[in-house]
């Protein structure tokens, strides 16, 4: 297609490596497009243990699942940059790899039934509050882990908490400590305070046009106008296609009769096992006496959970959920298809071990009458129709772009209208101009500088667009005279703060020089946790000495003069068990904060 030429053939390097694939798969093979891939340095390595590209790309994709169920609907992948999301994922692996590192060297150990279990009673992995081995691979795949890699991640993550723990269990605060804490932070100050608000000395300020004059050309950037564009552009979208498809009586009776047959092939089977990894005869002899147990009354969950070595289905009384036969190994299928519901097979052996394979439940499709799934059928049909169609024109609409630089040929070719958008920005607009995607095509170096049609956008599963610039209009400095009153207000607001901090460092001369001043507010036995006083006043407050005075920046341009005239150390001692706690839980972080800090400055890490 020539679309897929103009993308692969920008420049003569391009061109020789599409020639040496094309030559090493000739010679060797499929395998050698994979070994082209190899040989690059990992992106970190941590005492001598390397981090794999495959750790990076599965911590990627585990931030963007993340990041998707935070967003949900509104999530974009457009919004997060993938570099920035690769630094991020580096940094964090190298920490979790001496997290792990310092866990192994502090003798920390994690049983594997202890990680079985937790995968198991996972909500992530649940369906209907019952594990789900379908959820839980199709969740993991999802984030690049094999069952073993996930399990080994689940590993260290415990580990590295458990050695958290570890710290925070052993620390503990003296008496002395926790009643110090509890004095602290139940003291009571009485103090005094005057205000020195902005708004107050805006009318002694005054400024001269060289004032605004030197603001203006000092601050330009800040009085630019942003770039913005107009584009024209054109939609090619596949609901259009829908009067040209035709659905005939024959093909509706062709696809109901194929549904009738597929509600057969997709019976489903729910089934529970008990599977020892071994086939030898010690292992017969232990499926023969939980058989056994089963007939003495025993129940099939209990005996999975003792007996089995499937650690994925075991706490979950064997129960691997529903699924089509055709899943399973032959014989164990043959199994399955020959049991009635809660009735348990003999012994099975497949290639995995031994088995006794019970079957707990069985579901199959239920398919309408004819005459009630005929509209829907019809409508499925006109669907596919119209999504063969649009992608088979969609290569051709792509082709028509790449070859014309007017989108009114392309417009009258396939049936569009030329459309112009609304004016916009990089970063906001309305319209078709919402898409950021469009809006990057936009303020792209084909489109802005070079006056091409941009390559098409599909902006959604039925949807494309092209668009060519219209208008461009560059940022530029706005006239002094359209900015001078935004100028004026800004000075005056800074000015004015000046003089507020000026009087009430005045004031402050004047009382270390043993004067006073008037205008005082006077607010006695406050607490930390104090709502009548403002909050930097009451900060600071509990910073000051008792008989001292300080000066409070305040928000806006406001200022205060803060006197501590009393403080009130003698109170009852309370809630030590609350201090207690505050200590150990910080003291327990910084121990453990150091105890990494310096495990990282003794290792050896590496990046590429």
């Amino acid at each position: 297609m020539l679309q897929a030429i103009r993308d692969g053939s920008k420049g003569i390097a391009a061109r020789i490596i599409v020639g040496l694939i094309i030559l090493t798969f000739a010679l060797f093979g499929i395998e050698s497009i994979v070994a082209l891939g190899g040989g690059e340095d990992a992106p970190a390595e941590v005492n001598g243990e390397e981090i794999t590209l495959l750790e990076v790309q599965q911590a990627v994709n585990a931030q963007k699942t993340r990041l998707q169920r935070q967003f949900g609907e509104n999530f974009d992948p457009a919004m997060f940059d993938e570099n920035l999301l690769r630094q991020a994922a580096v940094r964090s692996l190298i920490d979790q790899e001496l997290l792990a590192q310092a866990a192994t060297e502090s003798g920390v150990y994690i049983s594997d039934q202890d990680i079985d279990r937790l995968i198991v009673q996972s909500p992530n992995f649940q369906v209907n509050g019952a594990f789900d081995a379908a959820t839980y691979d199709l969740t993991i795949r999802s984030m690049g882990f094999t069952r073993m890699t996930y399990r080994e991640a689940v590993r260290e993550s415990i580990k590295t908490q458990q050695v958290q723990s570890a710290w925070q269990g052993t620390e503990f605060a003296t008496d002395l400590e926790k009643e110090q804490l509890s004095l602290l932070e139940n003291q009571i100050r009485s103090i005094k305070y005057k205000e020195y608000k902005s708004d107050n000395f805006k009318e002694s300020v005054q400024l001269s046009d060289e004032d605004i004059q030197s603001f203006y050309e000092a601050n330009d950037s800040r009085f630019m106008t942003t770039e913005s564009v107009i584009v024209d552009y054109v939609i090619f979208d596949k609901e259009k296609l829908a009067e040209q498809v035709i659905v005939t009586e024959d093909e509706i009776q062709e696809r109901y009769d194929a549904m009738l047959q597929e509600s057969q092939e997709n019976k489903e089977y729910r089934v529970a096992h008990i599977m020892l990894l071994s086939a030898d005869d010690e292992a017969r002899k232990t499926l023969s006496e939980a058989k056994s147990k089963l007939g003495q009354g025993e129940s099939f969950e209990s005996l999975a959970e003792r007996y089995s070595e499937d650690d994925t289905s075991k706490y979950a009384g064997g129960d691997l959920g529903f699924a089509s036969a055709t899943i399973y190994e032959p014989e164990f299928a043959d199994a399955v298809l020959s049991l009635e519901v809660g009735a348990v097979s003999d012994i099975v052996e497949t290639r995995d071990g031994l088995h006794l394979i019970k079957l707990v439940d069985t579901r199959q499709p239920e398919i309408a009458a004819y005459d009630e799934m005929k509209d829907t059928i019809e409508q499925n049909l006109v669907n596919e129709q119209i999504e063969v169609r649009y992608i088979e024109m969609l290569e051709s609409f792509k082709d028509a772009v790449f070859a014309s630089n007017s989108l009114q040929t392309v417009a009258e070719d396939f049936n569009l209208v030329v459309q112009t958008s609304p004016e916009f920005t990089r970063n906001a607009g309305t319209g078709i101009a919402e898409n950021p995607v469009i809006r990057d095509a936009a303020f792209s170096d084909v489109v802005l500088y070079e006056s091409m049609v941009s390559d098409v956008i599909e902006i959604d599963a039925g949807s494309a667009v092209a668009v060519r610039l219209k208008e461009h209009n560059e940022s530029k400095l706005k006239p002094l005279e359209v900015v001078k009153d935004q100028i004026v207000t800004t000075l005056t607001s800074q000015k004015a703060g000046e003089l507020a901090k000026a009087s009430a460092e005045a004031d402050l001369d004047a009382l270390e020089a043993g004067g006073d001043i008037e205008g005082w507010i006077a607010v006695e036995d406050i607490t930390r946790n104090a709502e009548k006083v403002d909050s930097l006043i009451l900060s600071q407050a509990f910073e000051t000495p008792e008989g001292d005075s300080s000066l409070v920046a305040m928000r806006q341009g406001n200022h205060a003069l803060l006197q501590v005239t009393k403080v009130v150390r003698d109170v009852p001692v309370i809630d030590l068990e609350s201090s207690a706690q505050k200590i150990e839980r910080t003291n327990a972080v910084n121990q453990y904060q150091a105890y990494f800090n310096s495990f990282k400055n003794d290792s050896d890490v590496e990046t590429n």
